[in-house]
């Protein structure tokens, strides 16, 4: 049996990816530049990316789409069907050309953390990220002032951080009507052997189809139907993760 997809680590706690996340400092990182990622060894080590709801329709297009089990369940997008193996980065650590890049890979090394004593969003970088370099593509100041890539960057990480707040209310709303239910994945190999992955939600359509008309309404003037067959739809991904594994064998 296949280990189920790790739940993302909470962002309360040492984020995922990141190993020492630190403010931006005008001295120490006023010669230094930041390249475009060309190795996303950094997202190997696990087999789901927590996903926004702006996101699902690309997604689904890609990954199953779960949500990691908790008191408040992440929605996911599974990337491996073991645990710490992503299948959509290949032996020459690219990500899978043309796949869906999700927002929390491409926020790396950035991230948006909490100052408690000033009351405010401070932005960060992974210090063990291996991009800063005095080479690199991009600055990080000008002068005495952050630079466009780093003003972009931070515009980036609030815009994520908005939409999870959204993402959560939709959770809450799925949860509200008892909606996540417990699933296994059945995948057939095609060596014939068949891999079987639970400890994850997903929606339960026969639920969902027994919504009152009037849940259904409000959930349609909020965009959130969409939502719901993005994630139903999803589970027709499971055997890309299949392809991709073998592929990289």
């Amino acid at each position: 049996m296949a280990n189920p997809p790790t739940p993302p680590a909470a962002e309360t706690a040492m984020p995922m990816f990141y190993k020492a996340p630190r403010p931006l400092d005008r001295v120490r990182d006023g010669k230094m530049k930041l390249s475009r990622p060309t190795d996303f060894s950094f997202a190997g080590k696990t087999n789901a990316i927590p996903l926004l709801i702006d996101e699902f329709p690309m997604a689904a297009a890609y990954y199953p789409i779960v949500f990691a089990d908790g008191p408040l369940p992440v929605p996911a997008a599974v990337v491996g069907l073991k645990n710490d193996t992503n299948v959509f980065i290949g032996k020459n650590n690219q990500w899978a050309p043309g796949a869906y890049l999700p927002s929390y890979v491409r926020r790396y090394p950035f991230i948006l953390m909490d100052d408690p004593e000033n009351k405010q969003f401070v932005l960060c970088i992974d210090d063990n990220s291996g991009m800063l370099k005095e080479d690199g593509e991009f600055a990080l100041f000008d002068g005495d002032n952050p630079s466009d890539f780093t003003k972009s960057a931070m515009e980036f990480c609030a815009a994520l951080r908005q939409q999870g707040d959204a993402t959560d209310d939709f959770v809450k709303a799925l949860k509200e009507y008892d909606l996540l239910v417990p699933n296994d994945a059945e995948i057939d190999a095609r060596d014939g052997s068949r891999l079987q992955l639970s400890g994850f939600l997903i929606i339960d359509p026969k639920k969902f189809d027994a919504l009152p008309d009037s849940v259904v309404l409000q959930w349609r003037k909020k965009g959130w139907l969409g939502l719901v067959y993005a994630q139903l739809l999803s589970s027709h991904r499971w055997q890309n993760l299949v392809d991709l594994m073998q592929a990289n064998k």
